[in-house]
């Protein structure tokens, strides 16, 4: 099993102020001058509590994104806020949950904090991906209350189900309660299985704002799910939940889609660039379907690039994470990746 450095303790430790942020999976694009301006002008209410005419509005906005009824979506302050609702509303202590290892972390520390069983499905390294084995994974579901699946997987980046409606047939027939979707990279994928809730009422969707929104200081995320669901979830919050600034910027981001979108089309194209390159250089680097790159190496590329003030995730023992830089910083992060590795040591 891949040991995951700090698994409960998610401790974070900020970097100098000059840094190149790699190591979080942050949208390093600057904000739309739209979004700044919306926020400066509901700053002076802010000694009110949030509007629910702005927090309905913003609610709005999601269903009308997802493409589903406004009664199929809740808003919550941010993704993980969504998952640890979920962990507390629909699992019970004692319950059975399955997931994929390796993980987003706060998967195993929600769990760990509930007193779940944990089943774990292994995934392996392939050539190009990391492979998670559907035939283990639909096993082990038929022995679950609750399947948790980060899809595309963190910090693999690579996809599990991948939206394959006959797995998730298989699945939503197999666990005894509900199946849970991260989608927190859905917009750099490409694939949802978020218009699968009306054949599949047992599917709940998890995604988060941060990361092709750009708005990861805002804290904004949402659930995608049935009616009852929805209400079950939604039961133990109130639409002041989220600051105003953050509602502000939501419904600014959503209502200014284009920019998200052309965001995402860079990422992916310095993602591909990014892979050849660092395999050119002798790298074994995987493939990836998020904003993030993940490499194997015995070096120390994380003490390496801090050098030079690059931050990236250290995950295993010799797995690192690396975020897709935006293009205008991509030659300096490859000069210095390549550069400070010419003197590092190997373990």
């Amino acid at each position: 099993m891949l040991c995951i450095a700090s698994l409960y303790s998610y401790r974070y430790k900020e970097p100098p102020q000059q840094a190149i942020r790699l190591h979080l999976n942050e949208c390093l694009y600057p904000l739309p001058d739209i979004i700044v301006e919306n926020i400066s002008k509901v700053l002076r209410n802010c000694n009110l509590y949030p509007s629910e005419v702005m927090f309905t509005r913003f609610r709005e906005l999601i269903a009308e994104y997802v493409k589903v009824d406004v009664d199929n979506v809740y808003p919550f302050a941010g993704g993980d806020s969504a998952l640890r609702t979920i962990f507390y509303t629909l699992i019970n202590s004692g319950d059975k949950v399955m997931y994929v290892e390796p993980t987003f972390v706060m998967v195993k520390v929600y769990a760990k904090n509930r007193k779940v069983k944990e089943l774990v499905v292994e995934s392996r390294e392939g050539d190009e991906w990391w492979i998670t084995p559907l035939d283990t994974l639909l096993e082990k579901s038929k022995n679950v209350d609750t399947a948790i699946i980060i899809d595309p997987n963190n910090p693999t980046g690579s996809p599990i189900v991948k939206a394959k409606k006959d797995i998730v047939d298989l699945l939503s027939k197999s666990v005894r309660k509900y199946i849970v979707f991260d989608e927190a990279y859905h917009e750099f994928a490409g694939y949802t299985v978020a218009n699968y809730i009306s054949d599949y009422p047992n599917i709940v969707v998890v995604r988060s704002l941060s990361k092709a929104f750009c708005l990861a200081g805002f804290r904004l995320g949402y659930v995608i799910a049935s009616k009852d669901i929805i209400a079950k979830i939604s039961s133990v919050h109130t639409p002041f939940d989220i600051p105003t600034p953050s509602i502000a910027a939501g419904i600014t981001a959503l209502e200014n889609i284009k920019y998200m979108k052309d965001m995402v089309n860079e990422v992916k194209t310095v993602r591909e660039l990014m892979y050849e390159k660092l395999k050119s250089m002798g790298f074994k680097v995987y493939r990836s379907l998020a904003n993030f790159l993940l490499i194997k190496d015995k070096r120390d590329l994380q003490e390496v690039l801090s050098r030079h003030y690059i931050y990236i995730k250290k995950i295993g023992e010799d797995l690192y994470r690396i975020t897709v830089p935006p293009m205008n910083i991509y030659d300096y992060v490859i000069k210095y990746l390549g550069k400070s590795c010419e003197d590092s040591y190997t373990k």
